[in-house]
């Protein structure tokens, strides 16, 4: 005998004319064969459970429908059932069901922001409407049939529901935007590359746009690490939309080590083609530049997320950081962030997202990056070295190079050593740090490696700390002259 569809409504309608049906929802229909969310039941007002179409279509069973509207049932044209729904103000919508599923087909459901879509002229037609199968065959017995069993998420509350759903909103403190395009979102992770049977790590997933289109591409697994606990119950339900693929971690990414991340036998040499581990992640503003810095040194340490291997990035920054990431030699954007990203990965700027399609909207657009750690670092110096020239050379960005050479020495001989270490490393001191290359920043790091060496007071030398202590010594020398002229 089969079984017939399921409509099971948690949603409160709000009946704002005669005519119209449900300008605002409060809430949404729930997919069939799921629980309702931590905390949905005191959200809502009003619940309509589950109303069971049986054999012939000939009863509807087990109404509690609220004092707001009210639901008939009448035959029509044979086996096509039309039902209906009657608002406080006698209007009515009729909801056509369509023909009874086949044995296989088992359970199906259909959410409520699909109907309201389907809407036609008061008439909603569902036979064209593909339902989400809960029992669905096991993926040995499709792969034995010679079909291919892709993974989908049954139908689920829209990204705008679940943010009305449990009350969230965006903190400034922790320059959170939302993405609601979920054609976007699949863009994003058809970027990431082939993710079929990969194990993924999606950092701020937020109410979780992202982490569907990551789950519809066919993971093995999908790790969430989110810091703002307000967003856990959404992501629960994801997770029980999808059993066995989804881990959430409450934790601060900034923190979080990847000990028990992913599984150990995902594990490659570093020589070796990535593994099929991939991070991708929305980042907030103001953590995307230092958690990036992080990473990187993680790259040069194999430590971290890449203690598995060259496991590739895919995140998002703000357009003006996404072009300095991947700005190359001479470019006006060539900045520290350059020459730190382009010596340890391979870096390819993707699409563009313009801040409206955020909520709420940002001042500014959004740029995809892409990354894949190289096999061999372009300057094969310690990461914390590096930085520390780079940084100094660019610390003036609009003088000539040797004036940002020079914080990297103390006062006393400050002038013979900037000029040795120029020299050495043949690099021409009247060019400016954007027009000096990856192969000259190798040399200056090598011939600064080798000063350090000879002087290993150099390596823990720091320009301000000598600034600081030379302004409280001039400003301890002030004071005392004051108190004997007064």
């Amino acid at each position: 005998m089969p079984v017939y569809p399921v409509l099971s409504v948690g949603m409160v309608i709000s009946h704002m004319g005669r005519s119209s049906l449900c300008k605002r929802r409060q809430q949404f229909i729930h997919v069939a064969g799921a629980r309702l969310p931590q905390g949905c039941l005191e959200r809502c007002t009003e619940i309509r459970v589950p109303s069971i179409f049986h054999t012939q279509w000939g009863s509807l069973d087990e109404f509690n429908l609220p004092h707001s509207a009210v639901l008939s049932l009448r035959k029509k044209k044979g086996k096509e059932l039309c039902l209906t729904l009657r608002g406080p103000q006698r209007e009515a919508w009729r909801l056509r069901s369509p023909p009874a599923p086949s044995a296989e087909q088992a359970l199906f459901a259909v959410s409520w922001p699909t109907m309201l879509r389907c809407l036609r002229k008061g008439v909603l037609d569902l036979t064209s409407v593909s339902g989400a199968k809960v029992n669905r065959a096991p993926r040995s017995a499709m792969a034995g049939s010679g079909k291919v069993a892709i993974f989908r998420l049954p139908v689920l509350p829209t990204i705008k529901e679940i943010i009305k759903l449990f009350n969230l909103k965006a903190t400034k403190q922790l320059s959170q935007n939302f993405l609601l395009d979920l054609r976007l979102t699949d863009k994003i992770v058809k970027t990431a590359g082939n993710l079929k049977d990969a194990y993924v790590c999606e950092v701020g997933p937020g109410p979780g746009g992202i982490s569907r289109s990551i789950l519809n591409s066919g993971v093995a697994e999908l790790l969430l690490i989110e810091k703002d606990s307000r967003f856990i119950p959404g992501l629960q339900m994801l997770s029980e939309a999808a059993p066995g693929k989804v881990r959430i971690v409450n934790d601060d990414i900034l923190t979080y080590t990847f000990n028990e991340a992913f599984p150990k036998h995902l594990s490659k040499n570093w020589e070796d083609d990535p593994p099929d581990i991939h991070i991708i992640g929305n980042l907030p503003f103001s953590v995307s530049t230092p958690l990036i810095i992080q990473w990187l040194e993680n790259i040069s340490n194999r430590d971290g997320p890449f203690s598995y291997g060259r496991v590739r990035m895919t995140l998002t920054f703000q357009k003006e950081v996404a072009e300095r990431l991947t700005a190359s030699t001479k470019s006006r954007q060539r900045s520290r962030l350059s020459i730190m990203s382009q010596h340890l990965c391979t870096v390819h700027k993707g699409f563009t997202i313009p801040g409206q399609a955020f909520v709420p909207k940002p001042e500014v657009d959004v740029t995809l990056v892409h990354f894949t750690p190289l096999v061999e670092p372009k300057i094969k110096q310690p990461f914390k070295l590096v930085e520390k020239v780079v940084q100094s050379i660019f610390q003036y960005k609009r003088k000539f190079c040797h004036h940002g050479a020079r914080i990297l020495f103390p006062e006393a001989d400050r002038l013979e050593k900037t000029e040795q270490l120029l020299m050495e490393a043949d690099v021409d001191p009247t060019l400016y740090p954007p027009q000096l290359s990856i192969f000259q920043f190798k040399n200056l790091c090598n011939v600064y490696r080798k000063m350090c060496d000879e002087d290993p007071g150099l390596l823990t030398y720091n320009y301000r700390e000598e600034l600081k202590k030379k302004k409280t010594a001039n400003f301890k020398r002030t004071e005392k002259d004051y108190y004997f002229l007064s």
